[in-house]
């Protein structure tokens, strides 16, 4: 005749979970509140750490940005009032009109931060352009013929943006520290990178909007790509690259 074997640990977790105890979603529960409570603390100390950067200059001012760029000439600036200034936080910026020969228009803007987070900060396009009647349709990622610190390729954001039936194509990267990033979250991730291991967070925001004529949004991407791959090499004349040692 066999034994019956009485499990004690068994009966013990069965009789836990009859009181409406369970013994390992405890255990999980606090491990996984350990974990919050280590991230948490690190998240400040990186925080606390890569706050005390020291601000980078710019390498000359932007004001003296190419009027003319390939076809296309200033036709007038924009300056924004002080209080949007202040609100920014920007320590650097244009905002160009250029028109072409053939009458085609490109707004510009270019936006220089000596310290990111610090001094001031970027305002996504995703979270700025929608209002006053205008809408986002679509986001993506487009390839360029152009890249900075002597590369030939990059990648930036995409958007077009309508109003009833008016479309506008705006092309927008950040070009900080020696790369061209795309994504808004990248650029967060390399910003903390760079500043714990370069200790700099300095950082521009560039952006490029034209009207798309009789909905030709092929045509008018094209066109915007063709004048960022010309931008893009001038700005390495006016931004700290990925050496730099311009600072304050």
């Amino acid at each position: 005749m066999g034994r019956l074997t009485i499990n004690n640990k068994g009966i013990t977790n069965e009789l836990a979970e009859a009181r409406g105890e369970h013994p390992m979603k405890n255990k999980v529960h606090w491990a996984r509140v350990l974990t919050l409570i280590i991230l948490f603390g690190c998240t400040w100390y990186i925080l606390q750490f890569t706050s005390t950067v020291s601000p980078v200059s710019i390498k000359k001012s932007l004001s003296s940005f190419p009027q003319v760029i390939g076809n296309y000439k200033l036709s007038n600036s924009f300056q924004s009032s002080a209080g949007v200034l202040e609100l920014l936080g920007v320590n650097d910026y244009i905002q160009y009109n250029y028109v072409s020969d053939a009458g085609d228009n490109i707004n510009l803007y270019v936006g220089y931060y000596r310290a990111v987070g610090v001094e001031g900060s970027y305002h996504s396009p995703k979270n700025c352009i929608p209002g006053g009647g205008w809408g986002i349709d679509r986001i993506k990622k487009v390839g360029l013929n152009q890249g900075i610190e002597g590369g030939t390729k990059s990648t930036v954001s995409e958007m077009l943006i309508r109003s009833g039936d008016e479309y506008q194509v705006v092309l927008y990267w950040f070009q900080n520290r020696g790369r061209v990033i795309a994504s808004e979250y990248w650029e967060k991730i390399y910003l903390v990178l760079d500043a714990l291991f370069k200790g700099r967070r300095d950082g521009s925001f560039v952006r490029i909007i034209s009207y798309a004529p009789n909905a030709e949004i092929t045509e008018t991407e094209a066109r915007v790509r063709v004048f960022a791959e010309k931008v893009m090499p001038l700005l390495e004349n006016y931004l700290p690259g990925r050496d730099n040692e311009n600072r304050r």
